[in-house]
């Protein structure tokens, strides 16, 4: 158990390193992944409170708060008052914000299919399966 948890904190690095490095070659301004995150969830269900957002994306209501705020400062999303409830203010993305998130995209899927490119078929599969398999077993965790 002691290896596992230490090659999992090499993981992340790793894994962030060899896929995601295109982040630094984006000419555009540079998006954190949590920005992505938020704007993938808004185009995917539309305008959504908060706290919902933070739910799917697993960030704590704390720290979506300046998320959100510099979001909708550089005019990526913006805040709506609920139809149902006056309380709630829901967020959506904004056309500016739904174009970024394109074309980060697109750049972003072109870039990791030529890093994976470099893999046999053989890896590629068995890399798929471990994809797979990481995220069954992630999912039987529970959320303590």
């Amino acid at each position: 158990m002691n290896k596992m948890v230490d090659d999992l904190y090499l993981f992340f690095p790793l894994f962030r390193k060899k896929l995601f490095k295109h982040k630094k070659n984006l000419k555009q301004k540079q998006m954190p992944h949590s920005y992505y995150h938020i704007l993938k969830v808004l185009n995917k269900h539309g305008e959504l409170p908060m706290s919902e957002i933070g739910r799917r994306i697993y960030i704590s209501k704390s720290n979506m708060t300046s998320l959100i705020d510099k979001l909708v400062t550089d005019g990526l999303a913006e805040r709506l008052p609920d139809k149902n409830d006056r309380r709630i203010i829901n967020i959506a993305p904004t056309n500016k914000g739904k174009d970024l998130l394109k074309n980060w995209r697109k750049h972003s899927n072109t870039e990791i299919k030529i890093n994976l490119s470099t893999l046999s078929d053989e890896d590629l599969e068995k890399f798929r399966d471990s994809i797979n398999n990481i995220k069954d077993i992630l999912e039987k965790i529970g959320d303590n």
